[in-house]
C-alpha cells in the first residue's frame, strides 16, 4: 500500500510541476480510476515521466 501511494505522490507532482495537455491527464485519470493495482499505477507515472524526459511537456 505504501508503495501505491509514493506512486501516486510522485504522479501529483508532476501534474503540479509540468504542463502535461488535458488529453494525457484526462486518460491517465481515467486509467487510474480503471485500475488500482501497483503494477498498472506505476506504468502510469512511468509514463508521464517519459513524456517529461523526451521533452514532451515543459515546466509550468
Amino acid at each position: 500500500m505504501a508503495a501505491i501511494l509514493a506512486a501516486i505522490d510522485e504522479i501529483n507532482s508532476l501534474v503540479e510541476k509540468y504542463d502535461f495537455p488535458l488529453e494525457i491527464l484526462t486518460d491517465v485519470n481515467y486509467r487510474l480510476q480503471c485500475c488500482k493495482e501497483e503494477p498498472y499505477i506505476k506504468q502510469q507515472l512511468r509514463y508521464l515521466k517519459n513524456l517529461v524526459d523526451s521533452g514532451l511537456v515543459t515546466e509550468k
